[in-house]
């Protein structure tokens, strides 16, 4: 397993914070099933495959991906996460979780497909980390032919609509949020007051293009089977809010 820092990554500070689920709370369970939509119509599982889903953070998409029959197993690296993903669970046959680093190999391997939702790529401060990650996903794959279904920003869109700066009220706490692109990674300042102090957290992805994934994906022998724009399954073009891509283990 990958050491923790003694200086924890941003990922790991603002990740492991109990205020991150209450910024993001609008993210809903009705959100992940329209990600499952997509992924129903183009990764065809039997029933009982074994499915790994990376970064898998509270379990909105691991809980879908039970429900539907499979094994799954969710790795995260945030513990305070990992606990509201148990919760949330609870009473459920599987998912199951383990917290570890995603650059450390996962365990139970093979898998027929390994899930990334919602952009948990992209954090590491170094491009080998990611290309890192890449392997080990390549590595826990069934071959030939198992899955990987990677759910990314789409950099063109995310530097043509970047909103540089957004104030909200949640719950009784005030989130500020002044995005930025410092290349090669499009940031984001989060400013968070309650009643009692200030917190502040920084959230950095690479910014990553198509042509970026098809030829990290080829050195660890992805082969690249269908791109999507949106979780409605259209075409991926420079205008799309996402790139989804489902790749095969060659």
């Amino acid at each position: 397993m990958i050491p923790l820092q003694s200086n924890p990554p941003w990922f790991e500070e603002w990740f492991g914070s109990e205020l991150y689920s209450r910024v993001y709370s609008h993210r809903s369970e009705q959100e992940a099933q329209s990600t499952m939509e997509l992924f129903r119509r183009n990764v065809p599982l039997p029933r009982a495959a074994k499915v790994l889903d990376l970064c898998c953070g509270s379990g909105r998409h691991a809980r879908a991906l039970a429900e539907e029959g499979y094994r799954v197993l969710g790795i995260d690296l945030s513990a305070t996460l990992l606990e509201i993903a148990r919760q949330s669970s609870d009473g459920m046959k599987g998912p199951n979780y383990v917290r570890q680093d995603m650059r450390a190999a996962y365990p139970d391997a093979p898998y027929a497909c390994v899930t990334n939702f919602f952009t948990s790529f992209g954090y590491f401060d170094e491009r080998s980390d990611d290309l890192k990650v890449l392997h080990r996903v390549a590595e826990a794959l069934e071959r030939p032919g198992g899955y990987f279904f990677f759910d990314y920003l789409n950099a063109d869109y995310t530097r043509s609509a970047l909103l540089a700066h957004e104030h909200k009220t949640l719950g009784g706490i005030s989130v500020e949020m002044r995005r930025s692109i410092v290349e090669p990674f499009v940031r984001k300042e989060i400013t968070i007051r309650d009643c009692e102090r200030e917190h502040s957290f920084t959230e950095q992805v690479r910014l990553y293009q198509l042509h970026d994934f098809e030829k990290m994906f080829g050195q660890v022998s992805l082969r690249i089977h269908k791109t999507f724009g949106n979780y409605d399954g259209a075409p991926f073009t420079p205008t799309s809010p996402r790139l989804i891509i489902i790749a095969r283990a060659e």
